[in-house]
């Protein structure tokens, strides 16, 4: 499943480079619905990747309501974003 596609953004200097990777995150959110924190559990090993995937998922966040089941509790979710050249031409 892809998260958030229409969020991502590739940058433009990971493109020129042909810089690739995925980034696995852990988000918390608070019992409020806000992101508490982010976690890189795996880098790409670029940081302008890592930060992009952070990005983008703070903007879906913002957009997408939490299902009515969660409401109230603090969960974690662990999520990966691929950033692959193949994927974005």
């Amino acid at each position: 499943m892809k998260v958030a596609p229409r969020y991502k953004r590739y940058p433009r200097i990971a493109q020129d480079n042909n810089w690739e990777g995925r980034v696995e995150l852990r988000i918390a959110i608070g019992g409020d619905g806000a992101i508490s924190s982010f976690t890189v559990r795996k880098s790409t090993g670029r940081a302008v990747l890592d930060d992009e995937a952070q990005a983008m998922l703070r903007t879906a966040h913002a957009n997408v309501a939490i299902p009515p089941a969660l409401r109230g509790s603090a969960f974690n979710l662990d999520i990966a974003v691929d950033f692959f050249l193949k994927d974005e031409r």
